[in-house]
């Protein structure tokens, strides 16, 4: 293949990446890491363009300018790498101003026609590849595991064949504007081609980190509350029959929450169902604030939240409903009408060994409305319906400190 037959194809296929993932970030533009990668495929394609006019063009725009946009999308293509795995803003400063240092030195050696003036350039480009392949093979988990590994060992690619180009430069082409010469060598259209090969590939992993990151969105929302960000009721059953699951392999404890906001249709009727989602939403941040990491938090209608306690006692259940109790009661949502103001009641049952969850539930949500009957604003461990301790173990082990706690 001839260097200019070479790029035009190059060019056509790179062109087709560079637009799809350019769409993909436009229509997704939450996702950051997308849009640091069609940057890079925008720059990489102009690189590209030039370096096909490298010996038609003069050589600071055929060869300096090319080489220059070259690091700066592999520097772009690290940034969305880095959004992706690591889920956290980076200071840019810490990567652009040494890439501008290295792009300033490379454009006065390779002006002042310096010898082996490419390596200003090769040598941070490997180290970069290299960089970003260390990024993935680190921070690439959960679900971003296996394109972080594949995307790690293209890039190991990328490094190595940087690596030989560089080597060839400086055996054959010392001085920068010597690698028009290069056009016929094998070498180097070969070196070119994997090159390219490999980019191509690395294109597809892009594609490939966005659809894992929409499908985890997907995976999110099918499993929360649009509104307040807490579990929804599928999510909620779904915690409860893994965690009964392992509290009667292994006879841990395990107990569950069901709180109701007090007189949230009055709420909504004199402040409006827009005071009413502050509330929601309010309610859930506050609530988060007091449970542990594997308590799991679900919104199952209206106004009715569930919480389950793995690990957890009746006793030490009861003891979380009054701190969540209270610490709804001090809060002060913020609206544009002024502060809004809620009460929960909150009941409380332990899981018994020979019954299910839904049990379990059953006798939280009875206990809650025994709370609201009491005067509201408080916390229940029993309903009222049930008399006999001896059906539920639960009941029994909190009758002697007190069932009931109001404010």
């Amino acid at each position: 293949m001839d260097y200019g037959t070479y790029f035009f194809t190059n060019i056509a296929s790179v062109t087709v990446f560079t637009v799809c993932i350019v769409v993909l970030a436009w229509y997704n533009r939450r996702a950051t890491g997308t849009m640091w990668f069609a940057g890079a495929q925008v720059v990489g394609l102009i690189k590209l363009v030039l370096q096909g006019l490298e010996g038609k063009v003069p050589a600071y725009i055929g060869s300096m300018a090319a080489n220059e946009l070259y690091l700066i999308s592999i520097a772009m293509q690290w940034m969305g790498l880095y959004c992706f795995v690591v889920r956290k803003p980076f200071p840019h400063r810490r990567l652009w101003i040494p890439v501008g240092l290295v792009l300033a030195a490379y454009t006065i050696t390779f002006l002042g026609k310096i010898p082996y003036t490419g390596n200003v350039i090769n040598l941070p480009f490997v180290g970069l590849c290299g960089f970003s392949a260390w990024t993935l093979w680190k921070y690439g988990k959960g679900p971003f595991t296996a394109v972080s590994r594949v995307g790690a060992v293209i890039l190991c690619g990328e490094m190595g064949v940087a690596a030989y180009r560089a080597i060839l430069t400086n055996l054959s082409y010392a001085h920068p504007w010597e690698t028009v010469n290069a056009h016929s060598d094998p070498r180097w259209i070969g070196s070119l081609a994997a090159a390219a090969f490999l980019a191509a590939c690395m294109a597809m992993c892009q594609m490939w980190f966005l659809v894992t990151e929409l499908q985890g969105e997907l995976a999110r929302q099918a499993r929360t509350d649009a509104l307040t960000g807490a579990l929804n009721r599928r999510s909620m059953e779904e915690a409860a029959l893994r965690e009964t699951a392992r509290s009667q392999r292994y006879g841990n404890a395990l107990s569950m929450i069901v709180i109701d906001i007090d007189n949230f249709k009055y709420l909504n009727d004199t402040r409006g169902h827009a005071a009413g989602d502050c509330a929601l939403q309010a309610l859930v941040r506050r609530l988060t604030c007091v449970l542990r990491m594997q308590d799991s938090l679900a919104r199952m209608g209206g106004e009715e939240f569930a919480i389950l306690l793995p690990d957890t006692s009746g006793s030490a259940a009861l003891n979380i409903a009054e701190r969540a109790r209270q610490a709804v009661a001090d809060l002060d949502v913020p609206f544009e009408t002024g502060p809004v103001k809620m009460t929960v009641c909150a009941g409380v049952a332990e899981l018994h060994p020979a019954l299910g969850w839904e049990e379990m539930m059953r006798r939280a949500d009875a206990a809650m409305y025994a709370a609201k009957r009491r005067g509201r604003n408080c916390v229940s461990a029993r309903p009222e319906s049930e008399k006999t301790p001896d059906k539920d173990r639960a009941i029994a082990e909190l009758e002697h400190f007190g069932l009931v706690r109001s404010a």
